[in-house]
């Protein structure tokens, strides 16, 4: 389909106040394949049919990640809370190709074997059904959910496990208290 002529694209300084009051958030678009693994935020996804239900996603282009989802023909899109210091300051800029993004920060695998971050509060594993390189400095992905999941955010789940270490401990700890006050009791001191 051609381009009308007498159309130009307006400038989006005129209109971005409007252009703003479209949802957008924060997500966090990754993929592997083989032993390459790549993350990148994104601002633009919806939601684009119920059955299948499926999800359309803009990345900007250029990201080392578009070549893990073209090979591997699949994305795992995670929900991101807003504020999360961690994958907004790790997300920030383009990685460079040969780093992996995620080694600092612990990831469970979807069944694609995309990682997903355990800070993220939600997960959609999703195979692509189209791919679309427009005119423009983003390109679409079109993905099918296949798998979804919610995640209990990391730092309660730390807070959960350190509790429960510390309940399992301190019985031992009081009962090994115990005999070491029994037998120093009995035990008569030495002067020196």
């Amino acid at each position: 389909m051609a381009s009308r002529n007498d159309w130009t694209p307006i400038e989006r300084c005129g209109i971005g106040d409007l252009l703003d009051q479209i949802p957008s958030g924060v997500f966090l678009l990754t993929g592997a394949f083989g032993d390459m693994r790549g993350a990148t935020l994104v601002r633009w996804v919806q939601q684009v049919a119920s059955q299948p239900p499926m999800l359309v996603v803009a990345i900007e282009k250029g990201q080392p990640l578009s070549p893990i989802i073209r090979d591997s023909r699949g994305f795992a899109l995670c929900l991101i809370a807003a504020n999360d210091p961690v994958c907004t300051r790790l997300f920030k800029q383009i990685p460079e190709h040969t780093q992996d993004p995620m080694i600092s920060i612990p990831c469970l695998k979807t069944p694609s074997g995309a990682p997903v971050p355990l800070r993220a509060t939600a997960w959609f594993d999703c195979e692509i059904v189209r791919h679309f390189d427009i005119e423009a400095d983003h390109e679409v992905y079109i993905g099918c959910i296949h798998h979804a999941g919610r995640n209990a955010t990391l730092p309660s789940a730390a807070t959960n496990s350190v509790a429960k270490k510390r309940k399992s401990q301190t019985p031992k700890t009081k009962s090994a208290g115990a005999r070491l006050a029994t037998r120093s009791k009995s035990r008569p001191r030495r002067a020196r």
